[in-house]
C-alpha cells in the first residue's frame, strides 16, 4: 500500500467497506456491476480517495479504499453509498419498483481498516474471492429478477 502526503501530512490508511443491498435482494447483475464499479472510480476520484479495488456480489459491495485522515471512514460511506444509490435509480429506473422509499443501500455497512493481522493482501484476495463465490451461487437466483 502507498504512503500518502498531504501538505503537511504523511499516511497509510485504508479501509474495507461492505454495505448491502435494501432488503437483501438479490439486485445486481452484470450490467449494473459495470455501473456500479464506473461511478465509485469516479466518485473517489472526485472526492481524491484512494480507490484500491471492488468487489460487487448481487446483495453487496466491498470496498477497499483509503482516504487522508481528516476524513472519518463513516463519510466516505456516506458520500459513496449516497452518490452511487442516486445514479444507480438515475441510470435503472426499473429497480424503484422493488427498493421503494428511494433507497437502495441499507443503512449500515462494515468496516475495516489495514494492520498487522489484516494486510492489503489478504483484503485483495477476500473481496476477489467473494466475488467469485457469489458470482457461481447466486446468478441463478438473480436470473429470477430480470
Amino acid at each position: 500500500m502507498e504512503i500518502y502526503k498531504g501538505a503537511q501530512t504523511t499516511y497509510q490508511i485504508a479501509y474495507h467497506l461492505v454495505w448491502g443491498v435494501k432488503y437483501g435482494y438479490h439486485l445486481l447483475n452484470n450490467n449494473m456491476k459495470e455501473f456500479l464499479v464506473s461511478q465509485i472510480k469516479q466518485i473517489c476520484e472526485s472526492y481524491e480517495f484512494h480507490f484500491m479495488c471492488i468487489g460487487i456480489a448481487p446483495n453487496h459491495v466491498h470496498l477497499f479504499v483509503g482516504a487522508p485522515p481528516k476524513i472519518a471512514p463513516a463519510k466516505i460511506a456516506q458520500i459513496v453509498k449516497s452518490i452511487s444509490g442516486r445514479m444507480m435509480f438515475k441510470h435503472y429506473p426499473q429497480i424503484k419498483k422493488k427498493l421503494w422509499g428511494g433507497e437502495i443501500w441499507k443503512d449500515g455497512y462494515y468496516v475495516g481498516t489495514i494492520g498487522e493481522t489484516q494486510t492489503e493482501a489478504k483484503i485483495r484476495d477476500y473481496i476477489n474471492k467473494q466475488e467469485g463465490k457469489h458470482m457461481e451461487t447466486n446468478m441463478k437466483q438473480l436470473k429470477l429478477f430480470f
